[in-house]
């Protein structure tokens, strides 16, 4: 499994990281009751901070290293990807089979969101 962070999504976390500090992480939060389509959660981009045994499997990517949940890794395609749409100001995931996440949350370690 790869993960490419694009040019504009590393401008757009780094510009994230000078006011929030943390290491990347890619975690899955389960939603209460789930989406209509069967679908149980989402991901969101974790600044971490503090150790979170959940966050046990690495993913290469062009940035190194970022962690996520080995439970969740079914979840993902071989290939995906973490980019950036200036004009909606969200960062976005895909994979293999299109859309992962169409606007992906930056959170802290509590889960209160960032971005």
């Amino acid at each position: 499994m790869f993960l490419t962070v694009t040019e504009s999504a590393q401008e757009r976390l780094a510009h994230i990281q000078e006011q929030h500090k943390g290491q990347l992480a890619l975690s899955y939060n389960d939603v209460p009751g789930g989406f209509a389509c069967g679908i149980r959660g989402e991901f969101s981009l974790k600044l971490v901070t503090t150790d979170h045994p959940e966050l046990d499997t690495p993913i290469e990517s062009t940035i190194g290293d970022i962690y996520t949940q080995s439970t969740h890794l079914d979840d993902l395609n071989e290939n995906i990807k973490l980019d950036y749409k200036k004009d909606k100001n969200t960062l976005y995931l895909t994979g293999d089979a299109g859309m992962i996440n169409p606007d992906i949350a930056v959170v802290d370690d509590n889960d209160n969101k960032l971005y």
